[in-house]
Formats: structure tokens, sequence, C-alpha cells
């Protein structure tokens, strides 16, 4: 029986003070929320309010709670249950020290029995937040992350405020049970080359009177046993595949011990990294060397084209993630089109209930461990903590059918991080994910030599547009880019009255600590000078449309040589005025949702055009493509290209028929070249692929030769039609 705590929390300034007050703490929750909200403290959402939460961070911290064992039976066994305390810690029961621990990962099971028969006063004891002081750390900055398993990001990033949480982040609890320690049932199986069965192993580590069952995905009855460890075949298995390939059919096993009943969902699948179609032998010269690790992902024995989005952390504490909060972001992802997360190395490792609902929406997980952008130099104390923390965070996941590879971090070959294969880091989680999950694939980091970062906005350093960069590329695959975007009006409401936010550029204090704004500049350049703030958000949101499409078709469009897309990013943790996401905070959406939807549609015609402006009396030419991520034949086809200069009648410039389109492959057509008429009214020109379900569209601006930049007259309405 699970028995829930009612804990206090205070603080002090010393290691082993006594706080001279506490205060009601929510658990699982976080010290600065309980403190803002014992001691008033603003919203930190708003202006530049989360400064005043900077001091918490270096505070020692006491949470305390009592529990009644006075009358427990002899036959139970009494356990602390905490599945998750950030960071560094120590438990004690009635002045006796149970566990000290430096990580927030690893679940703690801690035996209370022998305190049975009187009250028990538990406290956790929390040190301040870890900051690394290694030669060339800068104060202050997302470097003292350095030497600890903390996410990265809570340290400040152009995205998120210096904001580091501490406390119980998970549930905590009491448990009473008749069993001699705690059920931590496992599942794990072998599936045969064929795909044809799967030998499956159930396992209850000490634990020999389990009992067993496992159940199909249609609820039957496949197979019951006993033991610490069983093992049985299962023939012809239901494969999960992810969204847009297949279905999900999920198999449950449970397992009882005692008065404790475990039941867990799972799936079957074969995944693997595999080099990309043509990449063998390429540029192989002296001194030769293999040129592009793998990276296209083969699902069941099939080449997939993997795409996918950058996953950040929903919200700056959290402990306020439940499963609620995941399947409204979640749900988003899935009707995007996208199958796959990157969940970055700068975040934290989601709750349980994330990786469920990506098992039953069949969205592929690429999980990092948590380091990102920094030297980790290897000392003896952090390799220390990174073990066990890496070898809990393996644990936690490895069940999940939606798990698509590990990868040690973001950014760390690069040149601010200066990491290799030789690092010691890197070598231990290698290690370790393959002692625990042979079957699943590990990268060093992302990129690796062949994929792609950036860029981040419209524009290039040398002027030039990312539109005609990006399609002049050839990598295996584009896994972060950006393109930026406004949030929403609701979000920018979150942050502060309209007033304080305007004007919405690089002077404006509460604007910048708020969100990156390079993207003013690019708006500037294509729209002349802009007041009106409405403006100004609808011309950089039409902005991040265009981008975030293009790419993503783009990538598809090289296939098969690249094989994986995932934008930076999908969402943020907290009321960005710009950014590069598609769902601004709280679950906000930005019209680049919609457009990245429509570009990871199954099938799609696509037009891969030239740059985003065009001229009267100038000839427009694009190449014309049927992409296909279906696991079926297309059938033969046509599709109509028109042409529509601002709101006047379609010009139809040709006609392609496509055919003996296979499984899978794209279609490449013609290239079609029109010479723009002259237009008076006009400040928009749009493509127009017609092709039944297939259809897109594309609107760029049209400009009169000398005539100045400005804003398309019916911003709104391009807006409303992407959306």
């Amino acid at each position: 029986m699970e028995h829930l705590l009612n804990w206090n929390v205070g603080f002090c300034e010393n290691y082993g003070g006594e706080p001279n007050k506490y205060f009601a703490a929510a658990v699982p929750g976080a010290v600065q929320l309980d403190y803002a909200k014992e001691y008033g403290l603003p919203d930190y959402n708003r202006g530049l309010n989360f400064k005043q939460y900077r001091p918490l961070e270096d505070l020692f911290w006491v949470y305390k709670t009592e529990y009644d064992a006075s009358k427990l039976s002899g036959d139970k066994k009494l356990f602390l249950i905490l599945n998750g305390v950030d960071y560094s810690y120590e438990v004690y029961a009635n002045g006796e020290k149970l566990c000290s621990y430096e990580g927030m990962y690893k679940k703690q099971r801690i035996e209370l029995t022998r305190f049975a028969g009187k009250k028990i006063e538990i406290k956790v004891i929390l040190q301040p937040v870890p900051k690394s002081t290694l030669p060339g750390v800068h104060k202050d900055t997302r470097d003292e992350a350095n030497q600890c398993c903390k996410p990265a990001v809570s340290y400040g990033w152009d995205f998120h405020p210096r904001l580091v949480p501490l406390g119980i982040w998970e549930d905590a609890y009491i448990l009473e049970t008749v069993c001699a320690s705690v059920p931590q049932p496992r599942f794990s199986y072998k599936l045969s080359h064929d795909l044809k069965t799967a030998d499956i192993t159930l396992e209850s580590v000490g634990l020999p009177e389990t009992g067993w069952e496992f159940r199909s995905p249609n609820g039957s009855v496949i197979f019951t046993g006993s033991g610490e460890k069983c093992n049985f075949t299962l023939n012809d298995p239901e494969l999960w595949w992810c969204n847009g390939y297949g279905e999900q059919p999920l198999y449950s096993y449970t397992a009882t011990v005692g008065d404790i009943t475990v039941t867990k969902k799972i799936g079957i699948k074969r995944i693997e990294l595999v080099k990309a179609e043509g990449s063998w032998g390429e540029g192989l010269n002296y001194p030769m060397t293999r040129n592009t690790p793998p990276i296209t992902v083969r699902l069941n024995n099939t080449v997939i084209f993997a795409k996918g989005s950058n996953w950040v952390c929903p919200e700056i504490f959290y402990s306020k993630l439940n499963y609620e909060r995941y399947r409204s972001q979640l749900t988003l992802v899935k009707n995007a089109n996208l199958n796959f997360l990157r969940c970055w190395g700068g975040a934290v490792i989601n709750k349980e209930s994330f990786f469920e609902l990506c098992d039953e929406l069949g969205i592929m997980i690429w999980q990092e461990f948590p380091l990102a952008c920094n030297r980790y130099e290897g000392t003896d104390s952090y390799i220390s903590v990174l073990k066990e923390e890496a070898a809990a965070i393996i644990d936690n996941i490895k069940e999940h059918v939606c798990l698509m590879l590990w990868c040690g971090g973001n950014e760390l070959f690069n040149n601010w991080s200066c990491m290799t294969e030789q690092d010691r880091a890197i070598r231990l989680m290698d290690k370790l994910t393959f002692e625990k999950t042979p079957e699943i694939p590990f990268l060093p980091t992302s990129p690796v030599m062949g994929m792609a970062h950036g860029p981040y906005n419209f524009n290039m350093v040398d002027g030039s547009e990312v539109i005609g960069v990006i399609q002049k590329s050839r990598n295996t695959g584009y896994t972060e880019f950006g393109g930026g975007g406004f949030s929403t009006k609701e979000t920018l409401l979150s942050i502060a009255d309209m007033s304080e936010l305007e004007p919405l550029n690089l002077n404006n204090e509460i604007a910048v600590a708020h969100g990156d704004h390079a993207l003013a500049l690019d708006i500037e350049r294509y729209f002349g000078k802009i007041t009106d703030t409405d403006k100004l958000i609808e011309c950089g949101q039409f902005m991040q449309t265009v981008v975030q499409q293009f790419i993503f078709e783009e990538a598809r469009r090289q296939k098969p040589y690249c094989s994986i897309v995932s934008n930076w990013c999908f969402n943020e943790p907290w009321p960005n005025t710009g950014n590069n996401s598609l769902v601004c905070w709280p679950d906000n959406i930005k019209p680049a949702y919609y457009a990245v939807a429509r570009a990871c549609r199954k099938v799609l015609a696509s037009a891969r055009y030239r740059k985003f402006v065009y001229y009267a009396g100038e000839t427009i030419d694009f190449d014309i493509f049927l992409l296909n991520d279906s696991l079926s034949k297309l059938a033969d086809g046509k599709i109509d290209i028109y042409i529509q200069i601002g709101e006047g009648q379609k010009t139809k410039l040709m006609s392609w028929e496509y055919n003996d389109v296979p499984i899978c492959k794209n279609a490449v057509g013609p290239t079609v070249r029109y010479e723009l008429p002259f237009a008076e009214d006009a400040d928009t020109l749009q493509i127009i692929l017609e092709a039944g379900e297939y259809s897109s569209k594309y609107t760029l601006l049209y400009r009169l030769p000398e005539k100045p930049a400005n804003a398309p007259k019916k911003m709104n309405a391009i807006l409303d039609e992407n959306c």
C-alpha cells in the first residue's frame, strides 16, 4: 500500500544548519516554487522577475515529513520511495543518515522497517546548485554545469533564463508491503532477423516468488509463469511502427509479488542506423577512411525517412510535467506528421508518462544524455556521478519501444566543447548503452560528420538566403536548423503588457531576455522599417513558415543521401517574444507548425524555388518533385502547375504526369520557367501545385523593380490561409 506524505521545507545558509522556519512544500515540486508561494515572489514568467529567484540556488534546503509506523504489522516491510530528487542530497530517518547521492535520475528505495513501532521523522537535505570551478569556467554561465548531470539549459540559454531548479521533482511516498524488497520487474527480447520470432525474457531479480502474465495487444493471455526469470518464444510478433509507417501494437506484462502488482505496456521492433544509400566509397581517396557515419534509420528491416523536431522541456520547473501536459504537446507532434523527437541533451530527461505516450502515438525518441555545449572534463568525481546517472537513465527508458537511439549529448565535438570519441564521458556512455541495450544504436554526439546543425536565421552572415544555401548543401541529416518567428499575442501577453514589450527589438531589455531577435533584422531587409507591432509579428511569423517548410521539404528532396530532418525546435519552456519554436509557451501554435505539418505529409507535390523575393520581368524557375515516404507504390497521376500573382487569376504553366513511383522513393519532375508579368497592385506570388491530396502551395514576395520593400497588404489573410 502506498501512503502519500505531507512535506514541509526550509532553508539555511550552511551545511548542517537547521532552518529558522518550515513552510508547506509541494511534492513533486521545486523549492523555488514553494518559497515563491510562501514569500510572495512574483511570477517568474513575467518581465525580468526571474532575477529575483537567483539567490535561492545558493542555499541549503531541508525537506521534512513524518510517518506514523507505530501500528505496522509484524509481517510488513516499510520503504521510502523517492523517484527523483534534484540534485545532491542526503536522506535521514530519526536523525540516522540512510542515503547520500549526487544526481536526479536514480530511483531510491530505502527500507525503513527497522523504525517500525514508532513515528519516523524523515528529512531530505539538499545542497546548493552545483557549479563547476574548473579552469576556464565563466561564472553565471552554462559552463558551471560541466561537472554535473543537471540540465545545462537551467544555467541560462538564449531561450531559457538562468533559473536552476532544486527539489523533490518526482513522486515520493511510503510503501507498506509483505515483499522482502520493492519489485522492479524487467522485460527484454531478441527479435529474429526475419522478424518472425521474438525470444522474450521476464525477470524480477531476487524475487523467485514472482508470478507473470503476458498479454497480446488485444488483451488475450499469451503466457503465464512464475519465478525470478521466465523465457518463452513469441511467434509472428505484431511489430511496432512509427507514426506514418504503420500501427503501434502494444503488448503488456504483469508481475505479481505478494501484495504488489506491476503492469507495463511494451512493444517489439528492430531499429538500426545504417549508411546512407550512395555514401559508401564517397571521396575515399588516400588516406582512406570511412567518411560519413551511419544515420539512416532502418525500422523493422525497412529504411524510413525520419521527420522530427528537437524537444526541450515544456516548463522551466520540470516537476510540473505530468501526463496531461505531455499529451497536449505530443498529440501536436503526431498531428504534424512527425515520427521522432530529438530529446536534446541540454534539457531534463523526461518522466515516464512522456515515454508511455510516445509508445502509444508512434513517436520515436532520439535520447541524449545530459551533456550539452560544454567540455565535460573526465575527472574521477564527474565520471563517478555520470556512471550512476547514465545507468539510471538507461534503466528508466530502455523498455520503451519508442526508443530510437542513444546520443552522448549536444554539440560535444564542436570547437566550443572540444570533446572527442576519446573523452572518458563518451567512452563510458557508449559502454553502458551497449551493455544494457545492445540492440539500440548509439551516437557520440550530434552533429557527427555528415550531419548539419544550423543555420538558424533567414539570412546567412554573408547576406545570402538560407533557401539558396540549403539546396546546394549535401548532408546525411539536418538535425538542427532554425528560422525564427514571433510568438502569438497570447504568449506575448503572458510576458508583459504590449506597451512594455514595444519595440520588439534588441533595444528592449524585456524582449531580449525573452528571446532571440536577430529575426527583426531579417524582417527589415524584406519589409522595410515596420513600426506597427501587429504587422511586425505577422511578417516574422510568415518568414518562419517559409523557411521551416522549405528546409523540411528540401531535406526530403535530397533523399536517399539525406534521411533525417529535425528542426530547432518544437516547443519552449517559458514565454519567449521570439524563437525558432513551432509551439510557443505553454501550448500556443505558431503558423509555422501548420507549414511543417504540410511539408511532412507522407506524399506531396513539392517545388524547389530559388529565393524569397521575385521581381516583375524576371524569369522564375523551380524544380518539381513528388516526395514519397509511403510504403505503398503510388498510383500514376498528374500535377498541374500554376502561378498566381497577387489576387489575379492563376496561370497554368504546365502539367507533369508521373508514373511508376516505387515504395519510399521520390520522383523528380521538370524544371518550370516563367517570365513574371507586371502587376501594379500585387505584393505576393504563389506557386500552386494541384495534385489532389498531394497538392501544395508556396507564397513568396513579388515586387516591381525599384519599388521599396514593404509588407504585403493582406499579411493576415496569408497567415490564416497557411494555418
